[in-house]
C-alpha cells in the first residue's frame, strides 16, 4: 500500500443550476496543495451551462470527472452518484456555493487515523454582509455518535475513507434537509468516535438569491429532526426519541411542566436540558 500522504482523495459537488458559484467551488479544489484529488461534479440535470462547462473542464484536466442525472432527482441520490463512482482511498464532499481553503485535503490526510470513523473542522460563515466563525474551540475534540443525536457537532461536509461512506449507503434519500447531519450520525455509529478541529478550513457562503428555491422555506427544522430521528429510531432508542420530541416541543413553545420533569427524569442530564432552555431564551 502506498504512504497515506500520498493517497487519492476524492471530493463530490453536487449542483443544480449554479453555474457561477460551482466555478468558484471548482476552482477552490484544484487549487488545493494536496495533488492527488479528483473531483467529482455531480450534475443533478441542470439546464444553465453547468453540462458544457463540466465536460469541457474534464476534457482539460483528468482529475475532473463529469457525471449527470438526467432527471432531477434530489441532493441525496445526487451526491450519492459521486460517492458510488469515486475512485479515491479517501472521500469529502464539497457544497456548490462553498469553497476551500487551500490546503484542506492535506490537513485531513496528513491526520488520518483509522480509528476515527471521520475528521472534521471549523468553517466560517460569509455573508455580503458579515464574516462570522462557526463552533469556536480553542482545542481538538473527539465525539461519540451519541453526541450527534441532539446537536450536530461534525459540520456539513467530513473527511472519511471511501469505502465506509458506501458501507452505509452514502446519504439517505428520503431525507430532504438535515442530510449532513444524518449521514455522519450514522457513519459515527456504526465507525467509532469522530474528531473535529478548530482550524477553519471551509468557507460556507451565504449568498443565494432572494428568489431562488430552498428546501427549509416549505419544511421545518423541526420536522426534519423528527423525520430523521424516525428513520434513525434503532440509533436513537425510545429514550431519546422522547427527548426528541421534547426539544421540538420546546422549541414550538408547547413544553410543558410536566414534559420538562419527564424531560429531567428520563436524560438525567440538566447541562443538557439547560443548554437548550438558554439557547430557547436567546432566540426570544
Amino acid at each position: 500500500m502506498p504512504s497515506i500522504s500520498s493517497l487519492k482523495v476524492s471530493i463530490y459537488i453536487s449542483t443544480h443550476n449554479r453555474l457561477e458559484k460551482l466555478k468558484r467551488a471548482v476552482n477552490s479544489v484544484l487549487e488545493q496543495d494536496y495533488e492527488n484529488i479528483e473531483i467529482l461534479i455531480c450534475d443533478d440535470a441542470s439546464t444553465d451551462g453547468t453540462k458544457e462547462f463540466s465536460e469541457k473542464l474534464s476534457c482539460l484536466d483528468s482529475r475532473v470527472v463529469y457525471l449527470r442525472n438526467e432527471k432531477n432527482q434530489g441532493a441525496c441520490a445526487t451526491r450519492n452518484l459521486g460517492i458510488n463512482h469515486a475512485s479515491g482511498y479517501f472521500i469529502t464532499g464539497l457544497d456548490d456555493d462553498d469553497v476551500f481553503y487551500k490546503d484542506r485535503i492535506s490537513f485531513f490526510v496528513t491526520r488520518w487515523s483509522n480509528e476515527y470513523s471521520f475528521l472534521a473542522c471549523n468553517f466560517v460563515n460569509r455573508s455580503p454582509e458579515s464574516e462570522t466563525v462557526h463552533y469556536r474551540r480553542k482545542k481538538e475534540k473527539v465525539f461519540s455518535h451519541l453526541d450527534l443525536l441532539f446537536t450536530n457537532e461534525a459540520s456539513n461536509q467530513v473527511f472519511t475513507l471511501t469505502e465506509r461512506l458506501r458501507d452505509i449507503g452514502g446519504f439517505d434519500t428520503r431525507a430532504r434537509r438535515l442530510q449532513d447531519w444524518d449521514t455522519w450520525l450514522r457513519l459515527s455509529y456504526k465507525y467509532g468516535n469522530f474528531i473535529r478541529y478548530p482550524e477553519i478550513k471551509y468557507v460556507m457562503y451565504h449568498d443565494h438569491a432572494v428568489n431562488e428555491s430552498r428546501v427549509s422555506n416549505s419544511y421545518s427544522f423541526n420536522d426534519a429532526l423528527f423525520d430523521m430521528c424516525q428513520r434513525n429510531k434503532s440509533i436513537y432508542g425510545d429514550v431519546n426519541s422522547v427527548i426528541i420530541e421534547h426539544i421540538i416541543a420546546l422549541d414550538k413553545g408547547e413544553l410543558r411542566l410536566s414534559g420538562l420533569v419527564n424531560w429531567f427524569f428520563i436524560s438525567k442530564s440538566p447541562s443538557m436540558i439547560a443548554k437548550f432552555l438558554y439557547a430557547k431564551l436567546l432566540k426570544k
